[in-house]
């Protein structure tokens, strides 16, 4: 049997320079691991401890 390799190709994509790709790669290192809603995430919390069971 042979199997067929499928080639993917880019749509949209946006050149930067590398200037910016150290920006955004900067911003991307900051925010990885920290909760950006963190008011949110309390509420859905709270909500959802005191749930005794979903309604499904």
């Amino acid at each position: 049997m042979k199997t067929e390799k499928t080639t993917l190709k880019a749509s949209k994509v946006i050149t930067v320079s590398a200037k910016t790709k150290g920006k955004i790669a900067t911003v991307a290192a900051t925010i990885k691991g920290k909760e950006l809603f963190t008011d949110k995430v309390a509420l859905a919390k709270k909500t959802l401890s005191e749930l005794k069971s979903l309604p499904i």
